[in-house]
């Protein structure tokens, strides 16, 4: 069986993240995902490594964004006290480790919709909606705002994934087994999590 890194590294997942700081990051939840992709693989030998990876990228992704989302009143305060006490410059300095991690996982989930191929509209609405509740604040499409720098990284993991699927197969390349069954695969984890929620 072939590990969630191993698949990762076949996309390319080290030459789209290049700063030291995502490097360590990266390899920090590349650890954490392999151990959780290695007991679904026991879990579920029946499934192809495809919709296994596919499934699992999706569920931290989606949870991901509930951490964000769940954390985002007590982001706020703390923004608003960095700025208070340190003025606007130095509190730039610090970031929401929520967001940081959301960012990481969602690149890694566009790398993984992209290597499968992805309808490509689905994808760039969800890299859109994603910048927007990273960054509610500002606006897509203003080249300068952090929503649409973020939106263009997600865009390019997409491609990279793309890229890495276009290169002559390799033995253990990850393939859908199952092609579009992503949105119902979505749509069915993000009503689990409401469930939860609500």
């Amino acid at each position: 069986m072939s590990s969630l890194s191993h698949y990762l590294t076949e996309m390319g997942v080290h030459t789209l993240f290049c700063h030291q700081a995502e490097t360590h990051s990266l390899k920090t939840l590349l650890a954490h995902l392999d151990a959780e992709f290695a007991r679904i693989q026991s879990m579920r030998p029946d499934k192809s490594d495809a919709d296994l990876l596919l499934g699992l990228m999706t569920k931290t992704h989606l949870a991901a964004l509930e951490q964000l989302q769940q954390t985002e009143d007590k982001s706020e305060a703390m923004q608003t006290l960095f700025v208070q006490t340190l003025g606007a410059d130095h509190a730039g300095r610090f970031t929401n480790q929520y967001q940081t991690d959301c960012i990481l996982v969602t690149r890694l989930w566009m790398l993984v919709l992209g290597n499968q191929n992805m309808d490509f509209s689905y994808v760039a609405e969800h890299a859109e909606s994603t910048a927007a509740l990273l960054f509610p604040e500002e606006k897509n499409g203003l080249s300068h705002s952090r929503a649409e720098q973020v939106r263009r990284q997600f865009m390019q993991a997409y491609y990279h994934g793309q890229s890495a699927s276009q290169l002559p197969s390799e033995q253990n390349q990850v393939r859908p087994s199952v092609p579009g069954k992503l949105k119902a695969i979505y749509r069915w984890l993000r009503q689990v999590l409401r469930r939860k929620t609500g």
